[in-house]
């Protein structure tokens, strides 16, 4: 919680706007009245001037507007760091950005100050880059065009810092604001650097989204979705040629089921195992490879059941991938990166809804269920958190927020007999 308290530093009156170890001081010099003895009159504890200073009254009612200026915009968002609270009025206007005698002058009306128009522009242009990425802006398009009322006509010279806490206020509403603040910032550093736009990256102060947190105090108990011991072991020894019977292609199920049962193994993510070759495999007998998501190394054993699967696949596979699934030579045929295998996990993701059905899944399974599940099994076993963090990719922090010990029965069970015990 961001607290505020007027004190002496320097030999100078400031507002000190303090969050745990954060400190930040805005001078209140320049607003007092007849320049008053600030060592005797002054009151750290009431926060006043005292009766014998110089315009005490008048100043006293000056510091209790400036202060609760900050009280207000706390109070009204909560969610800002410090940081951001101390800069918010500072960074508040629009920078005027001078264009070069060489340059074209921008007006705010033309199309490329128009938000909603650069990004359509961005889209076109990633579009027709080698490896493009266009889908985060094209995301990023639908989602402004959704939320935010009066979106076709918001311009550059409106963005500024006041404006950034209202778009991140509306984006962390709905789910997917890392990924969409992080767009929508990416957006602002093209506009910043593109000539045709009036518009300087300076204009949004100090405002960062990755900092931008609505969700601060409040306590989360959401946890990641996993298939629940039963559902596991069914899905585990199932008969593969009677699953999911819609589907005729039955190589394309076992590839599915296989794919599924190789990230419970691992602790992968779907495009961790797409992209998986046979030279991660050591002579030790273990894969070692870096995650694609947190580029973190990993190490996980081999088992029967992996040897199995990587055993299954060889000779069918291109460009020396355990699973015959990505083609480096027809990846290059489109223009959406990786599409191969986003195209395969939409594919799979499909397929296991309805293994989901079979099973009993109070909710859509998807592919990175096993990931979850693999983690919960492993620390219902016992695994030490640290290994398990380190084997999957990730942090004990991150496992420790969302996992704590697997579904943690086993360890509600012990404290109940602890308390229970106590008394005896």
């Amino acid at each position: 919680m961001v607290k505020l308290k007027f004190v002496i530093r320097d030999n100078a009156l400031v507002l000190r706007i303090s969050e745990n170890k954060e400190r930040f001081y805005k001078s209140v010099k320049h607003l007092l009245k007849g320049n008053p003895n600030i060592q005797r009159h002054w009151s750290n504890d009431k926060e006043r001037f005292s009766s014998y200073a110089v315009s005490y009254a008048e100043n006293n009612q000056i510091l209790e507007d400036f202060k609760n200026t900050y009280s207000s915009l706390i109070k009204e968002y909560p969610e800002l760091s410090a940081k951001q609270v101390a800069q918010y009025y500072s960074s508040s206007k629009p920078v005027v950005v001078l264009q070069s005698q060489e340059q074209t002058p921008s007006t705010e009306n033309s199309d490329m100050n128009l938000v909603e128009k650069y990004l359509e522009v961005v889209i076109e242009r990633e579009k027709v880059k080698p490896g493009c990425n266009f889908e985060p802006y094209y995301k990023l398009l639908k989602k402004c065009r959704k939320l935010f009322r009066g979106f076709s006509s918001l311009t550059f010279q409106e963005i500024n810092f006041d404006k950034c806490v209202s778009i991140a206020r509306t984006f962390a509403k709905h789910d997917g604001y890392k990924g969409t603040s992080k767009s929508f910032r990416n957006l602002l550093g093209k506009a910043g650097k593109d000539q045709g736009v009036n518009f300087s990256i300076s204009q949004i102060g100090d405002f960062m989204f990755a900092n931008y947190d609505p969700k601060i105090n409040e306590v989360d108990f959401n946890r990641p979705d996993v298939l629940n011991p039963d559902q596991l072991k069914e899905f585990l020894n199932a008969d593969v040629s009677s699953m999911t019977p819609s589907y005729k292609d039955r190589k394309q199920v076992e590839l599915y089921y296989d794919f599924c049962v190789f990230m419970f193994h691992t602790f992968f993510a779907p495009c961790d195992v797409i992209k998986l070759k046979y030279k991660d495999i050591t002579k030790q007998g273990k894969i070692h490879v870096k995650r694609k998501k947190t580029h973190k190394p990993v190490e996980i054993p081999l088992n029967p059941v992996l040897e199995n699967i990587i055993n299954k696949y060889r000779g069918q596979t291109k460009n020396g991938y355990v699973f015959p699934i990505m083609d480096d030579e027809k990846e290059k045929e489109y223009t959406t990166k990786d599409y191969i295998f986003k195209k395969f996990r939409e594919r799979i993701n499909t397929w296991l809804k309805c293994v989901g059905n079979e099973l009993g899944v109070d909710y859509n399974l998807y592919a990175y269920v096993f990931r979850h599940t693999a983690i919960t099994v492993a620390l219902d076993s016992g695994v030490p958190i640290s290994y398990v963090a380190m084997a999957a990719g990730t942090s004990t922090t991150m496992i420790q927020k969302h996992y704590y010990n697997g579904d943690n029965q086993m360890n509600t069970d012990r404290l109940k007999q602890a308390f229970m015990g106590a008394a005896n």
